[in-house]
């Protein structure tokens, strides 16, 4: 299976599909386009492709450590943590925890006067521990994340940074940037789930040898 294809139709279209990602990837880079490892090309042009958008070329940023330290995870079994259920539901992975609807979760939300994206993050930081961190819609999420690595020793194999909106996620990722976690974040306001469910899918590929 390659970009969710199966079939010889659906593979040529994928296949045709991502030469022109990768044109379209060229013109934004320009001489830029070669300093990105194999790897992490191929996550941008997952990103590309499901947001038809090119400028995310430049938009992803990636921590040397943080597509070997994805791959590791998922080969060893280790959990995805995301924070809400459109984002659970792209993934192709079962090992999957969402507290976004979870009544312990809703209940400390509103004790603390939290998010609930916020409160099921700190619900689940011994699943965190360990493993991979996707998130893709609430800044606030992200923002617990890496508090938690950086207050309570919480260590994620791999943090997915790509909430989306004007309010906190371009600063909520720019934190995990500055942060010494493993990463692969959007820079600036966009993101969003197509964004973060791609990074995911491509580090789950490449963990089956499969193209990123």
């Amino acid at each position: 299976m390659f970009m969710g294809a199966i079939t010889k139709d659906g593979l040529d279209i994928a296949e045709k599909s991502r030469e022109i990602v990768k044109s379209k990837i060229k013109e934004v880079l320009n001489e830029k386009y070669d300093e990105y490892t194999k790897e992490q090309m191929g996550i941008i042009e997952r990103v590309v492709h499901a947001t038809a958008d090119p400028e995310y070329a430049k938009l992803i940023a990636f921590t040397d450590d943080a597509i070997k330290n994805g791959v590791e995870a998922i080969k060893n079994g280790k959990p995805i943590i995301v924070d809400i259920s459109m984002v659970q539901a792209g993934i192709r992975y079962d090992n999957i925890y969402n507290y976004i609807k979870n009544e312990e979760a809703i209940k400390l939300a509103k004790k603390e006067q939290i998010t609930r994206a916020e409160a099921a993050m700190r619900l689940l930081k011994d699943k965190i521990d360990g493993g991979i961190v996707v998130i893709g819609n609430a800044p606030t999420a992200l923002i617990e994340v890496v508090r938690l690595t950086k207050e309570e020793n919480i260590k994620p194999a791999l943090i997915v940074g790509a909430p989306v909106g004007f309010v906190k996620a371009a600063e909520s990722k720019e934190l995990l940037r500055n942060s010494e976690n493993s990463s692969i974040s959007a820079i600036g306001s966009k993101g969003g789930t197509p964004v973060a469910v791609s990074i995911a899918n491509g580090i789950i590929a490449l963990s089956r040898n499969e193209k990123a």
